[in-house]
């Protein structure tokens, strides 16, 4: 039976970009035209023609402005998950900020879907930004948990903005308050680090082959991989400020490859929500006990035991 990889989105507005405050400040947010909607119709109408539910990690602050958004992603089946409030990187605040800032998003969130008796049971931070060493912010992981989250997808195992030896499968942590499951985004092995190629830029300018390739390598193993995007990801729009290089091109590299590359994806590999291959029956192990905050691999029968990792 073909393994089935995971597919999410994250849900923000073109002007939700980490550290450029000093260009786009937060206090200008609501004067910056809104192109959000148009965006995430282009992403829902791309899912439904191949049938696909995915999870939306969604921004407090799109939802408190438009609702809408979450409604329409919610009507047609998708998985709505937290992407916190504010965009704030977590290693950027203090623990009460990081808990105010989680359970005003999850409350929006659950205020439209919690009418169909649906709860917010999983996390993603703005820029992957749960880290350790100088921008250490595992602690996050315990709040997220004894707010009874059942997984997070915000470790990404790479230099720079994330934990460069983190597992790169899914994995179970152990926190006082108890496991909470960690979904990565996916990467490729190279000599001097694992590249990023399981959405934005990467997936925008690495060769297909390559990421096909690789997405083949960690499923003949049984491994599960997980891409993400950005409702922005598939927009040709020029942002009326003047980015910094690189964050011009991390945002708008090639951008006009994004929907090529995700109907290739599409038509190559299947996908499911995070939420969807938590409760799949197949998915359903025993998940080996971990120390307080040390990776373990999630496994599955049929998964590699303890291998956390593929060389690609």
């Amino acid at each position: 039976m073909a393994i089935k990889n995971i597919l999410t989105v994250d849900v923000e507005d073109w002007y939700h970009i980490c550290d450029v405050e000093h260009i786009l400040p937060r206090s200008s947010w609501d004067r910056c035209g809104s192109r959000i909607l148009m965006n995430v119709e282009k992403i829902l109408t791309l899912l439904t023609r191949f049938k696909v539910k995915a999870t939306f990690f969604v921004l407090g602050y799109i939802v408190e402005r438009n609702p809408d958004v979450v409604r329409m992603i919610h009507a047609e089946g998708h998985e709505i998950a937290s992407h916190g409030y504010g965009h704030v990187q977590v290693y950027k605040q203090e623990r009460e900020e990081f808990l105010r800032d989680l359970l005003r998003s999850k409350s929006l969130i659950e205020e439209i879907i919690g009418r169909d008796g649906e709860k917010v049971i999983g996390y993603r931070a703005p820029e992957w930004s749960i880290c350790d060493g100088g921008k250490n912010s595992y602690w996050a992981l315990d709040l997220l948990a004894q707010q009874r989250f059942l997984y997070d997808s915000s470790i990404a195992p790479l230099r720079f903005i994330g934990i460069p030896n983190a597992p790169t499968t899914p994995y179970t942590l152990s926190t006082p308050y108890g496991e909470i499951k960690e979904f990565p985004p996916l990467v490729m092995r190279f000599p001097l680090g694992n590249l990023p190629i399981g959405g934005g830029w990467g997936l925008r300018i690495f060769p297909y082959r390559s990421i096909r390739g690789t997405i083949d390598r960690f499923n003949r193993l049984g491994h599960p991989v997980l891409i993400f995007c950005h409702p922005s990801d598939f927009d040709t729009f020029s942002p009326p400020v003047r980015l910094p290089w690189i964050k011009r091109f991390v945002c708008y590299g090639k951008i006009r490859t994004t929907e090529e590359r995700m109907i290739r994806l599409l038509n190559d590999f299947e996908f499911i929500s995070i939420k969807n291959f938590i409760l799949t029956e197949e998915y359903k192990i025993p998940i080996q006990n971990a120390p307080s905050l040390s990776p373990s691999p999630l496994r599955r029968e049929g998964w590699g035991e303890g291998k956390s990792s593929v060389r690609c």
